[in-house]
């Protein structure tokens, strides 16, 4: 009787790492997928259209510095 609650006990505890386990896998798979989403998610703002006009000047701004130097 007692080394069939022994191994009870023992099986219990394995069973128990194997949840723990399981679930540590099935969260960080969740964390991995979140992340993905995120940085999808931050591509697909859009920026305020005074905000691109000053992004297209800055960026004329350096292609024309740019020009500059490789003239000089």
């Amino acid at each position: 009787m007692k080394t069939a609650l022994i191994a009870l006990v023992v099986l219990s505890i394995a069973a128990l790492l194997v949840l723990f386990f399981m679930s540590f896998k099935l969260l960080r798979s969740a964390q991995k997928q979140a992340a993905l989403e995120r940085q999808n998610q931050r591509k697909e703002y859009q920026i305020h259209p005074e905000l691109v006009k000053e992004q297209q000047k800055l960026d004329e701004m350096k292609k024309r510095l740019q020009q500059k130097n490789k003239k000089g």
